[in-house]
């Protein structure tokens, strides 16, 4: 085995290398303590591991000992030397993979291998430099991985040759830039590595080339993950965020519903380059063009157009492109966008001696200029997807509604379909998605179709499934079809479509809002709907209650025999400081910085704390090594967590089911410290008395500005504590009175949401009464 060959692939532990250099164990720990240029280690999981070819590197200044020779070894001979001959008479690795190793198409490993790059690794990289280039780091290394292998070549020689020889990091980092900025200029798009790379500052060239090896086993879907990474830390407005994956692909598949060719395809506001190459995924090879004022996004895009192996035409444009005299005109088959809207115009524009298609939009908004532009960029018989906040679909803005009522009376509005809230990072804004056509036929019927209540909530993200998008797409390809009747449900979703003639929706002031339209069922509210009679659906929380009802029916008390002095016998009063352990949680920049992941962490809040219990319907999510990173803000079960700013007051007892989970900024977490004998049940119910929610109240109402009560002043509280015998029953008691409250306010929210679907079903659904 020849060095070149366990470059990039050697991790070893201390023990390892120990045995290959022939040495002690404690000597290599002696080295990283005496050397501080020593290697540093790396953490999988449990284990540390260095990176071989670093150590390497460090160890052929480090001559071994002349009364520690082998036999063959001659004077001034390096430790380096003796681990290269101990490799090559190893026998070679059978389908071990190294840690952190990612191999192409294993999303899990994908996940695990972007959590490192974005953990520890990243901080070293950038140094003082922003996150953001970091990304444009990562980013552009996927993609040259991705669209031109040798290239990808000469780049894993240039950071292994810079780690062998300790170069500057800096310099090498520098190199890679001029070396990615030429593979871009290649290939038609716009360089940028090297400014950008200089605002890195990196602390060792081994880092640099740990980077690259771990980008070496990322595959196609890494670049998307990336984008969306991208999107979280720059936390960016309406103008920069990207479009999630499922919307593209929803828009390319309306758009290629009813076409079969190689449209020309265009995105006046390319963002990402997300629509385009869900486009190219779609299709195949298609000729693109694309714009943006931002110069960022257009390398973006090419980058992300690159890895879907199709050279674009990109653009710099500007943020009103219908002004621009050399503006594309009416010659692209497929417009699919996602414009900025709901900006407001600093200063009024005369609009009125621009040419529209339908008539000049109001000078303070853009939102009906980028439809018509849209419009006006297709070629007979071409369609465009564009995506529009849902108030567009129905303003009352004379101009606009005039606009809209044009558009729909000569054809150009095909579908609108109205998409839940919080689809994108950063804001809770909800979207529509119209689909126009260039056609000289006057307007019939328009598809409106009705997927907000579609999806599930995590955090303050909503996202839908894959088959719900499909749904929808499925949906609009019968409608352009002619197949089946119209209004009708989504299939295996729970939305709706309606088929609305023209003429209708000119009664109604030119909505297109589904709900305007009694064809569209009515919504649902969740699985208990279409019911034959309430008992059914209520059966299993009212045994829950007669339960709760029946163990709290059981509870006798009887008076204390009076006792001097104001406490029985065995009872005292203890600080709880003494008793307990108290924390805060973490600060909230601290926590709003950590990533984010849809299957981490949950992060618990004041909002998921009721009956003294937790209730998590949604919460936010981090990612497992940042949940790691924050773990001294972990969960355990019978821990107690209280609101600690604002309204304090609400309290919970942890269950052995949130075990793991990271509470959030504005709660403490109490745990009782062994060998205190307290009972977490019985702190609980001490907590939630009056007196004690009055003594923490009032304490925390000194503030200078919110409500609040750090750990230490919580520690003052003192805590009656009776024998543990003694607080375990009167635990258990009050805790049996909790699960009665929380099953009557089930059984109370069960007939509620049972009541609001049966009045649906008698009233305009398929139920009738016997």
């Amino acid at each position: 085995m020849d060095e070149g060959s366990y470059r990039f692939e050697m991790q070893v532990s201390r023990r390892e290398l120990a045995e290959l250099a022939g040495v002690r164990r404690e000597t290599i720990t002696t080295w990283a303590g005496r050397h501080s240029d020593f290697p540093r280690p790396r953490a999988f999981g449990a284990q540390e591991y260095l990176y071989l070819p670093s150590v390497l590197a460090w160890l052929e200044r480090r001559p071994i000992p002349l009364k520690s020779l082998r036999d063959g070894e001659v004077e001034g001979a390096t430790y380096a030397e003796r681990i290269r001959r101990a490799l090559r008479r190893r026998p070679p690795a059978t389908g071990r993979t190294e840690p952190g190793r990612t191999e192409p198409g294993d999303d899990g490993q994908t996940g695990r291998t972007l959590t490192e790059l974005y953990g520890p690794l990243a901080d070293r990289v950038r140094g003082a430099g922003s996150r953001s280039a970091y990304l444009y780091l990562l980013l552009s290394l996927v993609s040259v991985r991705g669209a031109d292998r040798r290239a990808w070549g000469r780049i894993r020689d240039l950071v292994v040759d810079a780690d062998r020889q300790q170069q500057d990091p800096r310099a090498a980092l520098r190199s890679l830039g001029v070396l990615i900025d030429d593979v871009l200029r290649g290939q038609g798009q716009i360089p940028g590595a090297v400014a950008l790379f200089d605002t890195l500052r990196p602390e060792a060239s081994d880092d640099l080339a740990y980077v690259v090896r771990l980008c070496d086993g990322l595959g196609r879907e890494a670049f998307q993950l990336l984008l969306d990474r991208f999107e979280e830390l720059t936390n960016p407005g309406s103008t920069e965020f990207f479009t999630p994956r499922g919307l593209t692909r929803l828009m390319a598949e309306m758009l290629c519903a009813d076409y079969d060719g190689r449209p020309r395809c265009y995105d006046p506001y390319v963002r990402g380059g997300e629509g385009l190459s869900a486009m190219v995924e779609r299709l195949g090879d298609a000729p693109v063009l694309g714009e943006s004022p931002h110069l960022t996004a257009l390398r973006l895009a090419g980058m992300n157009l690159a890895f879907h192996g199709v050279r674009p035409v990109l653009k710099e444009s500007t943020a009103t492109p219908w002004d621009r005299p050399e503006r594309p005109g009416p010659v692209f088959d497929r417009v699919i966008t996602n414009p900025p809207f709901n900006q407001k115009v600093p200063v009024p524009r005369d609009r009125s001696r621009q040419r529209w298609p339908f008539g000049p939009p109001p000078e303070r908004s853009d939102t009906y200029a980028w439809l018509q532009y849209a419009y006006a960029s297709l070629a007979p018989g071409g369609r465009a997807a564009v995506v529009m906040p849902n108030r567009a679909a129905v303003t009352d803005d004379a101009r606009e509604r005039a606009i809209r009522g044009q558009m729909i009376e000569k054809g150009a509005v095909k579908c609108v379909v109205w998409l839940p809230r919080g689809l994108f990072p950063g804001t809770p804004i909800a979207v529509t998605v119209w689909v126009l056509a260039a056609s000289d036929a006057v307007g019939d019927q328009v598809l409106l179709i009705d997927a907000r209540m579609l999806g599930r909530k995590e955090g303050k993200r909503h996202s839908l499934s894959q088959a719900e998008w499909n749904a929808i797409a499925a949906c609009y390809e019968r409608w352009v079809r002619g197949e089946g009747a119209f209004a009708e449900p989504l299939e295996g979703a729970g939305g709706a479509a309606v088929s609305v003639p023209a003429e209708t929706i000119r009664g109604r002031e030119d909505s297109l809002d589904p709900s305007e339209y009694a064809e569209v069922p009515a919504e649902r509210n969740g699985p208990e709907t279409s019911v034959p009679w309430p008992d059914v659906v209520l059966d299993d929380v009212r045994r829950r209650t007669a339960s709760a009802d029946s163990v709290v029916g059981t509870l006798r008390v009887r008076e204390r025999d009076a006792q001097a002095g104001g406490l029985p016998g065995g009872w005292r009063k203890v600080p709880l400081a003494e008793l307990c352990d108290i924390q805060t949680g973490p600060t909230h920049s601290r926590l709003k910085a950590a990533p984010r992941s849809p299957g981490g962490v949950p992060v618990i809040v004041r909002g998921h704390l009721r009956d003294r219990r937790l209730v998590v319907a949604d919460a936010d999510r981090l990612a497992p090594q940042a949940a790691r990173r924050l773990g001294r803000f972990a969960l355990e079960p019978d821990d107690l967590l209280c609101v600690r700013t604002g309204s304090t007051g609400p309290l919970a007892l942890v269950g052995a089911e949130w075990t793991g989970c990271v509470f959030g900024s504005g709660l403490t977490r109490i745990r009782c410290s062994p060998p205190a004998e307290l009972d977490p049940g019985y702190l609980l119910a001490f907590l939630s008395l009056p007196a004690s929610q009055n003594w923490i109240g009032n304490r925390a109402a000194t503030a200078t500005a919110i409500d609040s009560i750090g750990g230490k002043r919580l520690g003052h509280l003192l805590v009656t504590l009776p024998p543990l015998g003694e607080q375990r029953r009167i635990g258990a008691v009050l805790r049996a009175m909790d699960d009665q409250i929380a099953a009557h306010r089930d059984f109370a929210e069960a007939a509620e949401r049972t009541r609001s679907a049966l009045a649906t079903d008698l009233i305009s659904g398929p139920l009738a009464l016997d």
